[in-house]
């Protein structure tokens, strides 16, 4: 095989034949011809030119053959040319249709497409609005542990939003409680006639819960402010 490499003692024989310190031979670099990949690049523009031009001429005789094959043959029947076009033009006919469904299912594709990159837009800006109320949340809570504990108990009942009061409160008339300490009227408030032991004993308790409440917030303004030195240090 010519790709094969000679056996050396096959390559010694040659080596002496030819000798050693011989002439350079006639061959040059500069007589060498183009590299394949180079013609081609050089020249392309004659290659497409001479392709354009046998395609020109193959759409003009087939062009040609068409219209000969469209008009109808001597001693040919009607009939048979109608079936003969019609084969002749179920092919285009065909791929007309197809490029016709192939559109509407684009078209239909497409519309597919844009609702779900609408509905993954609605997502995403739904999530990115509950990022954001979820975060003031945590602001408020933060700002909340911040204040000092309340003095009342928060409501079981919870306010639904824009809860609106109709009227103000009414306070009953207390007719049988009125008429045992002697109160005329409940509304005004007034404790004409009550008897005197009752209404020390009233003003003790009073001076009771009301000293108590002012302990009971003076310890947790203290505890407060304890503690927010200890947060601060």
């Amino acid at each position: 095989m010519p790709h094969k490499r000679a056996k050396k003692s096959v390559r010694d024989k040659n080596t002496k034949e030819s000798g050693f310190n011989n002439a350079p031979s006639g061959y040059r670099i500069d007589n060498e011809q183009l590299p394949k990949g180079a013609m081609r690049i050089l020249m392309g523009g004659k290659i497409q030119e001479q392709f354009r031009e046998r395609k020109r001429q193959r759409t003009d005789e087939s062009d040609n053959k068409e219209d000969k094959d469209l008009k109808i043959r001597p001693d040919e029947r009607l009939k048979d040319f109608n079936r003969r076009i019609d084969n002749k033009m179920r092919k285009d006919i065909n791929t007309s249709i197809k490029s016709n469904t192939s559109e509407k299912a684009a078209k239909r594709m497409n519309k597919i497409i844009e609702k779900e990159q609408e509905k993954e837009k609605q997502k995403k800006r739904a999530a990115e609005e509950l990022k954001a109320h979820q975060e003031a949340q945590a602001e408020e809570d933060d700002s909340e542990e911040e204040r000092p504990e309340r003095d009342f108990e928060v409501a079981d009942q919870r306010r639904s939003l824009n809860d609106v009061a109709q009227a103000p409160p009414t306070l009953p008339r207390m007719k049988r409680q009125a008429k045992r300490f002697g109160v005329e009227d409940s509304s005004a408030g007034s404790r004409v006639g009550a008897p005197l032991m009752r209404q020390m004993e009233l003003e003790k308790e009073r001076d009771r819960v009301i000293n108590l409440y002012r302990q009971q917030k003076g310890k947790r303004l203290e505890s407060w402010v304890t503690n927010r030195e200890k947060d601060e240090q």
